[in-house]
């Protein structure tokens, strides 16, 4: 048999080109094989979902002879990771109507969907059917993605109640991460902190992730203190050396609570190549809440060293200086919007 007939030498060239981004290399080969088998198949669907190609890759997904859960389970990843949330949760709930079987891996890929589309029905339909498969019993990685949904659908008595169901035996560092951060999300900075505390005691060592949930908890809890003292024990206990998120998290924290020129400190202290503009941009909201027309001032400089072209920072100081009687300088800033094209865009985050 020759070279080009090899069904299965040419499904392992097929996901060469897939895996390396040749788009129309791969294409010509599914093309031109005379004989695929469901391998075939799967390589170039999920791989096409995989790379953005989600209209082809359905489109080929139709086709499929024989499709099986890793057919389907690619297609729903695939939607997932182009935001559509909708179509991932349609081809879902088609594939159960077919009487195919999600696998673990199925149900990891939709739970983002849910979240994001935030229909907690939704996540206590897929975790019942988990139940009933006994998922929940073998994959860990699912519990933890089930408190992460639950939370982010606005249910933390949920997300709270499932962590507790988990065994002792299969908690793991991201089980206790993901509670801690649920708790961040949902304002209860008390609750987070004793989540912590209860980690230690239990011998678990916290991540540069975990610290990122706790500090984040203070921080829209208004427990300045117990932040600051969160972060010393990052730096010192756990020899962790803070990264973006957790200056942010300092910088929001502090600003939160009026104590600007402490915020302001730590932003300056953050090395050049780690700084960004959304840190600076904590700062400024914080300026504007608390009317600090000079520290809006300095702060803008900073924000404009590193970005022009967003427009919501000129709107915020031009409200600054407007909210001190300033008008003409809050029209100036106006003016000068204008003149840079600067944009209203949707803001990063840090978390």
């Amino acid at each position: 048999m020759g070279f080009e007939s090899h069904v299965y030498v040419e499904t392992g060239l097929l996901n060469m080109y897939v895996e390396s981004g040749g788009l129309a290399e791969c294409k010509k080969v599914f093309d031109e094989m005379p004989e695929k088998n469901p391998v075939t198949w799967n390589v170039m669907i999920t791989g096409l979902a995989k790379r953005g190609e989600i209209e082809f890759a359905r489109f080929l997904f139709e086709k499929m002879p024989d499709r099986n859960i890793v057919s389907w389970s690619g297609m729903i990843d695939g939607y997932t990771r182009m935001n559509q949330y909708r179509e991932a949760l349609g081809l879902f709930r088609r594939m159960v109507a077919d009487g195919v079987e999600p696998s673990e891996i199925t149900v990891l890929a939709i739970l983002p969907a849910a979240w994001n589309i935030g229909d907690v029905r939704i996540c206590q339909s897929i975790h019942g059917y988990g139940e009933k498969r006994g998922f929940h019993v073998s994959d860990i990685r699912l519990m933890n993605s089930l408190i992460d949904t639950y939370a982010k659908c606005g249910c933390i008595v949920s997300a709270s109640r499932f962590f507790e169901e988990i065994s002792a035996d299969m908690k793991n560092l991201v089980s206790w991460t993901s509670l801690i951060s649920s708790f961040a999300m949902h304002g209860m900075g008390k609750e987070a902190v004793e989540s912590f505390e209860r980690m230690e005691q239990e011998g678990w060592k916290p991540n540069r992730v975990t610290f990122v949930g706790v500090l984040n908890a203070c921080s829209h809890g208004c427990l300045v203190e117990e932040g600051l003292k969160f972060f010393k024990k990052m730096v010192n206990e756990y020899q962790i050396t803070p990264d973006i998120k957790h200056y942010g998290c300092l910088v929001d924290m502090l600003g939160r609570t009026g104590r600007l020129e402490e915020a302001e400190k730590i932003a300056l202290s953050i090395r050049h190549e780690m700084a960004n503009e959304v840190v600076w941009r904590i700062l400024l909201g914080a300026c504007n809440f608390y009317g600090n027309v000079e520290m809006g001032e300095r702060v803008t400089a900073k924000i404009m060293e590193i970005e022009r072209g967003y427009g919501g920072d000129y709107v915020l100081m031009s409200n600054i200086l407007a909210g001190a009687g300033r008008f003409g300088d809050a029209q100036s800033v106006r003016i000068l919007m204008d003149e840079r094209n600067a944009i209203k865009v949707p803001g990063s985050s840090l978390t």
